[in-house]
């Protein structure tokens, strides 16, 4: 097989999402549990934030449940994806609204690779289902320890390695292509957090089965919430109708009970910015 390394077309995902805003919620689910265990895991840290970053806030729900968890706080929505903070902004400003209260929430439409914030700024960056979408991690946690305050938290979820593997296997197999895969191992995103100057990261991993009668629903919800590969590829044979066709007949040795599994592996992460030594 030949061996590729695999980088994300930016611009590519950002349309892809740009498109996916009005489907994303309904096609989610997995996405929405994921963030409420992250909810779950910030009970129990001690924490009053009076600003919350969500990077990556897609349509918005997670703000909704900050701001649920955090009454004080205000919330400040990033996407790169127009649209997404469009459909945020829409849900935000009408629960505002029903309550007769100022938002507390803002937006900011920029490259999560290239935070336009300022130093020491936030008390609480949270990110759920994004940072899998970044071809620079080490530059993503950098700007993040830059931007929290010091004994800042930044917590986290994401999917590693494991993710879709059916899929990536019959992929792999059809194309004779071994692609390096985007999603990162735990280790690595251990060894980065730290590279970066944070605490030592509490780190864990869920891992799902979502089943399917049909293997095009999979891909039809993998479409609706933008994730579509946006993989930059010199092989142009890994799309077209004859090649999804052979995914799917494919894809029928995985069922069982007369369903298709799809494998996600998520890892949840916080780590705390460390105050800075006193050189005086």
């Amino acid at each position: 097989m030949i061996q590729m390394y695999v980088m994300i077309n930016k611009e590519y995902k950002r349309k892809s999402f740009n498109r996916a805003a009005l489907t994303y919620d309904s096609c989610s689910d997995l996405q929405d549990k994921i963030s409420d265990n992250l909810i779950h895991r910030l009970n129990s840290i001690e924490l009053n934030p009076i600003n919350i970053l969500d990077l990556g806030c897609g349509t918005g729900r997670n703000g909704i449940k900050l701001r649920r968890k955090y009454e004080m706080s205000e919330i400040i929505n990033y996407d790169f994806s127009e649209n997404m903070l469009r459909e945020a902004r829409q849900k935000q400003q009408l629960i505002s609204s029903k309550k007769n209260k100022i938002s507390p929430y803002s937006y900011i439409c920029a490259d999560i690779e290239e935070i336009p914030l300022e130093e020491d700024s936030l008390d609480l960056v949270w990110s759920s289902s994004t940072i899998q979408w970044c071809n620079k991690l080490d530059s993503v946690f950098d700007q993040v320890k830059k931007i929290l305050r010091p004994g800042g938290l930044f917590i986290f979820s994401t999917f590693g390695p494991n993710t879709l593997n059916e899929l990536r296997e019959i992929t792999e197999n059809l194309s004779k292509e071994k692609k390096t895969n985007t999603f990162i191992d735990i280790d690595s995103i251990s060894d980065s957090l730290m590279y970066s100057g944070f605490s030592p990261p509490i780190l864990d991993v869920e891992n799902f089965k979502v089943t399917y009668k049909d293997v095009r629903k999979l891909f039809f919800d993998i479409k609706g919430i933008g994730a579509t590969s946006g993989n930059v590829s010199k092989n142009s044979g890994l799309s077209g109708k004859s090649f999804t066709k052979n995914i799917i007949k494919n894809y029928e040795i995985y069922r069982k009970n007369n369903l298709l599994p799809a494998s996600y592996e998520v890892i949840y992460g916080h780590t705390w910015n460390i105050p800075k030594p006193n050189t005086d």
